[in-house]
């Protein structure tokens, strides 16, 4: 019998933060899960989206929480993270669903990486390492496995990383925009099996979420030809979100710690050149090398407004998760 909306569990006692939340699968979820009695956090890059999508979520219950993030400045992303720490002090599933497809090659992060590895998957790496003190912390606390989940896509992941067009230059210049998009597709697959092979064993299960192609303003920068055949063959938002409500809220999805789920909740294969640890490490070691240089760089917020609770967590694993 297939999987629906309908068979999302009860979620009382149970926080959640989704990236991107104010429009598409990442706003249907966060509809659903407040409903089902979570308590939700979605991210805006904008007040003015924010500010709507709050005016619908709180039809159905006053237990959100918007916070104001933009995944192409690492800034942002760091203070989003703390803003949480100082509210929340738990937090049970991180759906990473925010994303940016194809849009102009020109088009930087304020970091100058290009636009779509940089929110793809340099964003949500950075949120995630800034978050693992409370997911970790949550894991122990409760008991209970934690979850984190990273889109890929229908199109098929680039066959590897090429590293010199992660930043502006010419070898980046002659790539297209769909090149660049499917590359970081692939990042987003990496960084979901080695977070899987990393903090498995401490109560944190990851899964790569396909949940097909669906009708939502991720496809806003094709035009013509290519922007027809995307709605013809997408699906609508009530049926994308299965995917990713299945993996945030299952019974039976605490035993998918590195696995790649596909539309409608089915079990997905991941090719034998992606699940190559190297390639993982490669990309981890990256990405730390990255938010590390960012951190010595700059000021992080103040922390005065950290819960206290929410600091004894942070300093549970200085040896283990990369802190400000």
């Amino acid at each position: 019998m297939e999987w629906v909306v309908d068979d999302v569990p009860d979620q009382t006692g149970k926080v959640f933060l989704i990236t991107g939340g104010t429009s598409g699968l990442g706003f249907a979820t966060a509809k659903v899960l407040l409903a089902r009695n979570a308590r939700v956090y979605i991210t805006s890059r904008g007040h003015e989206k924010g500010r709507q999508a709050a005016d619908e979520l709180r039809r159905i219950s006053e237990a959100f929480h918007v916070l104001q993030m933009d995944l192409s400045d690492l800034q942002s992303v760091q203070k989003a993270a703390y803003e949480f720490m100082s509210k929340e002090q738990c937090l049970h599933c991180l759906i990473n669903n925010a994303g940016v497809m194809a849009p102009p090659i020109a088009l930087l992060t304020r970091q100058q990486y290009d636009l779509q590895f940089g929110v793809n998957v340099i964003g949500h790496f950075y949120l995630t390492q800034l978050l693992l003190p409370v997911l970790l912390g949550t894991a122990k606390f409760t008991a209970r496995k934690v979850r984190v989940l990273n889109y890929s896509s229908s199109a098929p992941p680039a066959p590897r990383i090429d590293y010199t067009t992660l930043m502006d230059g010419p070898v980046r210049r002659r790539c297209t925009p769909a090149q660049l998009y499917k590359q970081s597709k692939l990042g987003c697959l990496l960084l979901a099996l080695e977070l899987a092979e990393q903090y498995g064993e401490q109560g944190i299960v990851s899964i790569a979420i396909n949940p097909g192609n669906v009708q939502t303003n991720l496809n806003r920068y094709s035009r013509g030809v290519m922007g027809s055949i995307w709605d013809m063959f997408s699906c609508r938002v009530s049926k994308g979100v299965l995917t990713p409500l299945f993996a945030a809220t299952h019974p039976k999805a605490e035993n998918l710690n590195g696995k790649l789920l596909t539309p409608f909740a089915r079990l997905g294969t991941i090719p034998d050149n992606i699940r190559e640890r190297c390639a993982q490490e490669t990309l981890w070691d990256w990405l730390e090398a990255q938010t590390d240089c960012f951190d010595r760089t700059t000021q992080p917020p103040n922390s005065a407004g950290l819960r206290a609770d929410s600091l004894e967590v942070v300093k549970m694993y200085p040896s283990e998760v990369k802190l400000i």
